[in-house]
Protein backbone atom coordinates (compact mmCIF):
# COMPACT_ATOMS: atom_id res chain seq x y z
CA UNK A 1 0.00 0.00 0.00
CA UNK A 2 0.97 3.95 -0.75
CA UNK A 3 -0.14 7.22 -0.41
CA UNK A 4 -0.85 9.68 -3.20
CA UNK A 5 -1.89 12.98 -3.12
CA UNK A 6 -4.44 14.69 -5.29
CA UNK A 7 -3.37 17.00 -7.09
CA UNK A 8 -5.05 20.91 -8.97
CA UNK A 9 -6.89 19.37 -11.67
CA UNK A 10 -7.90 15.87 -10.22
CA UNK A 11 -5.03 13.96 -10.85
CA UNK A 12 -3.63 11.44 -9.20
CA UNK A 13 0.44 9.67 -9.18
CA UNK A 14 0.00 5.85 -7.98
CA UNK A 15 3.02 5.03 -6.01
CA UNK A 16 5.81 2.61 -7.87
CA UNK A 17 5.18 0.48 -5.22
CA UNK A 18 1.75 -0.19 -6.15
CA UNK A 19 2.36 0.34 -10.48
CA UNK A 20 4.83 -2.97 -9.87
CA UNK A 21 3.06 -5.10 -7.68
CA UNK A 22 -0.12 -4.57 -10.33
CA UNK A 23 1.73 -4.30 -13.96
CA UNK A 24 0.40 -1.06 -14.26
CA UNK A 25 2.60 0.93 -16.90
CA UNK A 26 2.79 4.08 -19.00
CA UNK A 27 -0.49 4.23 -21.18
CA UNK A 28 -2.45 1.70 -19.63
CA UNK A 29 -6.08 2.77 -18.78
CA UNK A 30 -7.51 1.88 -15.21
CA UNK A 31 -11.20 1.73 -13.95
CA UNK A 32 -11.68 4.42 -11.38
CA UNK A 33 -14.59 3.25 -9.17
CA UNK A 34 -16.19 5.02 -6.26
CA UNK A 35 -17.39 2.02 -3.68
CA UNK A 36 -18.50 2.55 -0.56
CA UNK A 37 -16.93 5.55 0.51
CA UNK A 38 -13.44 4.32 -1.12
CA UNK A 39 -11.94 4.74 -4.43
CA UNK A 40 -10.84 2.28 -6.20
CA UNK A 41 -8.25 1.71 -9.01
CA UNK A 42 -8.09 -1.71 -10.79
CA UNK A 43 -7.38 -3.03 -14.16
CA UNK A 44 -9.98 -3.20 -16.75
CA UNK A 45 -11.54 -6.76 -16.90
CA UNK A 46 -12.55 -6.45 -20.92
CA UNK A 47 -12.97 -3.86 -23.40
CA UNK A 48 -16.83 -3.61 -22.49
CA UNK A 49 -15.94 -1.73 -19.44
CA UNK A 50 -15.32 0.92 -21.01
CA UNK A 51 -17.91 3.53 -21.69
CA UNK A 52 -18.23 7.39 -21.84
CA UNK A 53 -19.57 8.48 -18.60
CA UNK A 54 -23.09 9.85 -18.55
CA UNK A 55 -23.50 13.23 -17.59
CA UNK A 56 -26.69 16.01 -18.33
CA UNK A 57 -25.16 16.62 -21.96
CA UNK A 58 -25.47 13.36 -22.92
CA UNK A 59 -28.19 13.05 -24.82
CA UNK A 60 -27.04 16.15 -26.69
CA UNK A 61 -25.75 16.19 -30.28
CA UNK A 62 -21.64 16.59 -30.43
CA UNK A 63 -21.40 19.68 -31.43
CA UNK A 64 -24.16 20.48 -28.73
CA UNK A 65 -22.41 18.82 -25.97
CA UNK A 66 -19.17 20.08 -26.57
CA UNK A 67 -20.20 23.69 -26.80
CA UNK A 68 -22.81 22.97 -23.10
CA UNK A 69 -19.34 21.67 -21.72
CA UNK A 70 -17.32 24.51 -22.80
CA UNK A 71 -19.87 26.91 -21.65
CA UNK A 72 -19.60 24.77 -18.46
CA UNK A 73 -16.13 25.09 -17.80
CA UNK A 74 -15.78 28.82 -18.63
CA UNK A 75 -18.63 29.85 -15.98
CA UNK A 76 -16.65 27.60 -13.78
CA UNK A 77 -13.25 29.18 -14.02
CA UNK A 78 -14.85 33.04 -14.30
CA UNK A 79 -14.16 33.44 -18.40
CA UNK A 80 -16.00 34.63 -20.85
CA UNK A 81 -18.14 32.77 -23.22
CA UNK A 82 -17.11 31.27 -26.43
CA UNK A 83 -18.55 34.37 -28.57
CA UNK A 84 -16.15 36.58 -26.35
CA UNK A 85 -12.93 34.73 -27.75
CA UNK A 86 -13.39 36.07 -30.77
CA UNK A 87 -13.74 39.43 -29.94
CA UNK A 88 -10.86 39.16 -28.08
CA UNK A 89 -9.32 37.67 -30.94
CA UNK A 90 -10.03 40.40 -33.69
CA UNK A 91 -8.71 43.31 -31.54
Amino acid sequence: MGMARIYKKGQLTIPKAVRDATGIGIGDSVVVEARHGEVVVRRPRGVLEFHPPQTENAALPWPDARRAARAERAARLGRYSSSSRSLRSAR
